[in-house]
Parts: structure tokens; sequence; C-alpha cells
């Protein structure tokens, strides 16, 4: 039998996490190993960036040099720098509340319908990612800078030590035993966690996913509400069902992301739900009549999906929503898609995944992590696992009653602005942003905003009451003027306006309104590096 192979840190999984932790530690000097267990280009899910992925990503880009990160953090910057690699345009969050047999209307002061922009213009926007070329493209990148990169290489553990400093993980990985200081999972929801010791648990949300991409899609909104910061074609756009949901991402290309979210506790949902069983994943036959039906059900989207084509076969997937015991164990890290996800309704799992990536590399800059420093990152997910689990369930919960649910976007909106602003306005803590938190979760204030908003929803007499509670709870977090009814549930991203604002935004932020106005051009989006 062939020697193991010894190598100090190896990652399994090429995608765009796992490539940019690989780069960025063996830019640290780490001798990195990444696994594809597949070969580029392959499909992916979760396409949704936002603009804490962008800070991240800007980050990593300023401390090693990686100028195709800095490009891929802004819309115009992307498409100058990187127009090979297929993206989309995304200025923000639409949410439209649909009713079964009824053509779409928005209402009276917009009543069934929410609009937050994330950005002021095109350039400094946001991005839908086309995965398979980002993937692909940024596991290259991570190649042609000297990364040992092995496609076709389905990873199996042999052994995982039973603690701290007692051996390495030992890896099959095709036809080789690999030997791995630091083994670090960027798989995604793939059986590896299971294997390294984090077991299963039973998440809150039980959903069924049926998606595809698709072309000939018109626009939802056809121009029709003068009042849009933007076109709504250009955002994450949520349409809420009886059903569940379904998401619509758009790309540069013509091209549409969408796929409709089925929740297991609703009533409506069970035929189709039926329909998808035996087996996490669904023939493309069962899925596309359960698409056909959906459709068949809401007029509006019907009339936008009249053209359509599917650009590869409709998929159902059950489990969507999953959870592991623990992130973190004696050799072995997992990345935030490996130990846990709960549903995509905020965006907010590339940001969570880049954040993690940061911790990682800050953890391995000297060495491998001490068992302490494995302990504290494996914590902090934790942390932030509940955090993100407590909103989502508390907007299914409210999806009935739209104005329940867009208090509880309030509440999302609020964390995820606080922390840009902040991010973009104060310097950094001495250990750097990425330890903070993500969305506030173990900051007692932000933290506890989500678990009252859960026990809220919970309970039917206080879920009446959220609408009048979300405003004073989010107030010391709300920088930008959420929450206002003369804005008719539409928020624009107006700097002038924030600029008039400057005193009460540096009041919430804790520091001197002459510090906010000397670092107000950090706001705009410079198209070189610093």
């Amino acid at each position: 039998m062939c020697a193991a192979e010894r190598r100090e840190v190896v990652i399994a999984g090429g995608g765009f996490a796992g490539s940019i932790l690989a780069r960025a530690l063996r830019a640290d000097g780490r001798d990195v190993l990444l696994l594809e267990r597949g070969r580029h280009p392959r499909f992916a899910l979760g396409e949704s960036s936002t603009p804490l992925a962008n800070l991240a990503l800007e980050r990593l880009a300023v401390r090693y040099g990686f100028e195709d990160l800095w490009a891929l953090a802004a819309h115009g910057r992307w498409r100058r720098g990187l127009p090979e690699v297929g993206g989309g345009l995304k200025r923000g969050f639409c949410f439209y509340a649909h009713r079964p047999g009824r053509a779409f209307e928005p209402g009276a002061a917009n009543s069934r319908r929410l609009v937050v922009a994330a950005s002021p213009d095109d350039d400094a926007a946001d991005n839908q990612w086309l995965r398979a070329d980002v993937d692909r493209f940024l596991f290259e990148r991570a190649r042609a800078e000297g990364v040992d990169c092995r496609e076709d290489a389905a990873v199996e553990v042999v052994s995982v030590p039973e603690a701290p400093g007692t051996g390495p993980v030992r890896i099959r990985a095709g036809d080789r035993v690999v030997e791995a200081g630091l083994l670090i999972d960027a798989t995604g929801g793939s059986p590896l966690a299971e294997d390294l010791g984090a077991r299963p648990l039973r998440p809150r949300l039980r959903t069924t996913l049926v998606f595809s991409h698709f072309d000939g899609v018109a626009a939802f909104d056809r121009g029709e509400w003068p009042d849009s910061p933007f076109p709504e074609r250009w955002s994450a756009a949520h349409h809420l069902l009886e059903e569940g949901w379904m998401y619509q991402l758009a790309f540069d290309d013509g091209s549409l992301s969408a796929g409709v979210l089925l929740a297991e506790d609703r009533p409506a949902a069970a035929g189709a739900i039926e329909r998808l069983a035996g087996g996490r994943r669904a023939a493309a036959s069962a899925a596309g009549g359960v698409f056909s039906g959906l459709l068949g059900r809401y007029p509006s989207l019907a009339n936008q999906f009249a053209g359509h084509r599917a650009l590869r076969d409709l998929e159902g997937r059950s489990g969507v929503a999953y959870r592991r015991d623990r992130a973190a164990g004696p050799g072995w890290l997992l990345l935030p898609h490996s130990y846990a996800f709960a549903d995509p309704m905020f965006s907010t799992g590339i940001a969570w995944s880049l954040l993690a990536v940061e911790r990682i590399v800050a953890l391995c800059r000297g060495g491998l992590p001490s068992p302490a420093a494995v302990e504290r990152y494996g914590r902090l997910l934790a942390a932030e696992a509940d955090h993100i689990d407590r909103l989502l369930v508390a907007a299914y919960r409210t999806m009935d009653d739209f104005e329940s649910f867009t208090a509880a976007a309030m509440a999302y909106f609020a964390a995820a602005s606080f922390d840009e602003l902040r991010q973009r306005l104060l310097d950094p803590p001495d250990e750097g942003w990425c330890w903070q938190g993500f969305l506030g979760a173990g900051g007692e204030v932000r933290h506890r905003l989500f678990e009252e908003l859960d026990e809220r929803s919970a309970d039917p007499a206080k879920a009446r009451e959220v609408t009048d509670w979300i405003g004073p709870s989010i107030d010391s977090r709300n920088l930008i003027g959420l929450d206002d009814p003369l804005r008719r549930n539409v928020y624009p991203v107006d700097l002038a306006d924030m600029g008039r604002q400057q005193d009460r935004i540096a009041a919430r932020l804790g520091v001197e309104v002459a510090e906010v106005r000397r670092r107000w051009p950090r706001l705009r989006s410079p198209e070189r590096m610093p």
C-alpha cells in the first residue's frame, strides 16, 4: 500500500467559498489541497449576494491583492473587469403577496408589495451570481495561484482523531489516502459532515424546493409602478404564495433562476409535496408538473412565465433546511453551508460563508488553529445559525398577513443595514469585523430582536402586535428610515437624504458626527482597490 499523502490543510468542496479560502491560505504560506468531487462548470444554487457579502469580498481583496474579488463586489466593476463571468444586476429586494386565482395588485399604500433598495445606482449594486461561472472562475484562479486543485476527487472519511492533537484526519480522495492537519468541509449539505462526527438535527423549517433556470420569462413589474427606485426585475424578487414562496433572480444575459419553496405545514402545499415524494430528489416530470400547477394558480405569474423555456430539467428537492449538532471538532471545521441552512428568504448564504472564510484565514495565519480557537469558531457559527433560524421561522409564520410579514422583514433590513454602515463608516475592531457575529448574533440588543420576533410570531395573540412592536424595537439600529408609513413600503437608497441624517446616524453608531462626515465618502463604490 502506498504511503498516505500528508497535507497541512485540505478543503473539500471547490465552490466559491472553498476556492477563495484556499487562495487566501496559500497566500499566507499554508500548504493547501483543494478537492472538488465533480468537474467545473457544474450547477449550484445560492446565487444572490448582498452588501455584507461585498464588504467581505473587498476586505479579502485588499488584504491579499485579489483584484478579481474586488471586481466581484460591485456590479459595475464586475461587468468592466470580468465580463466573461456570468452574473446579474441586483439592486435590492422586492416582495409581492399573491392570492390564488387573482391577478396581483400592490394594494392601497402598497399593502401587498415591499421594495427595499440596497444600493444607490447600478454601478455600486450587488450581483446575482451565475454559480457555474463564478465557481469555475474562482477554482481556476486558485489553481493559477499555486493551490493544488483536484477535480473528480470525492472525499471519503477514513478516520477522525478522538481528541485534539491525537493525529490527523485521514481521508480517501479518489485513489489516494490523505492525512490532513486540518480538514475543512466546504461541500454544502453532503454526507461528509456526518462522517466527521457532526450529527444531523431536525430543522424547524421543513420545505421542499422546485427549481430551474429559465429564459423567455417576462419582467414581473412591466414598468407599472412609477414609485420604484429601480426596475424591479433587477432584484431578489420574492412572491409570497399560499403554498410558500417563489424566488426570482435575473441574470444579465436574460436568463432567470427561479424556484418555489413549499412549506410542509401549509395545507395548500400538501398535494404538490406528495407528488414530489419518494426521495430527496424528485423526477423532472414530477417537478415540472408541480411548477406548472403552481403557475396555474396565480394569474400574474402565469402571464409572466407564458413564454418560458427551462434551460435545465426542473428539479424537486426535499429537506432543504438542515442543521448539524456542531460545526467543529478535532482536526476539522465546517463552513456555514456545510453546517446549517434554513431558507434563502433574505439571501444570507453568500455573506455568511465569506465571513467564515475570513475567520478561518485568521485562525490559520500563524499555523494550524489551537483547540480553543476551533471551539470558538464552532460556538459562533452555532449562535449565528440560531439567529438566522429565528428570523426565517418568524418570516414563514407571518407570510399570510403581509403587514406582519413586512414587520418581520424590517428586523432583517435594520440589522443588515446597521452592520453595513457600521463596517463602512467605522474602523474595524482589533480582531476585524468577521468576529462580530453575523447580523448581530451574540450581541445583546440585536440578538434579542430576532429572538423576540420569533417568540411573538409563535403566539397568535402577540403576532397581531408585531407591526406596532417593530418600530420601537429596531429604533437603535434603524439608520435608513425603515418602518416609515410615509414611504408606503418603498425604501430607496438616497445618499443625499442619508447625508442630511448624519447627526442621527452618528448617534446610533456611537461616534462623533465629525467622524461620520469625514468618512462619508466610504459609502461610494471606488473603482480601484485602496
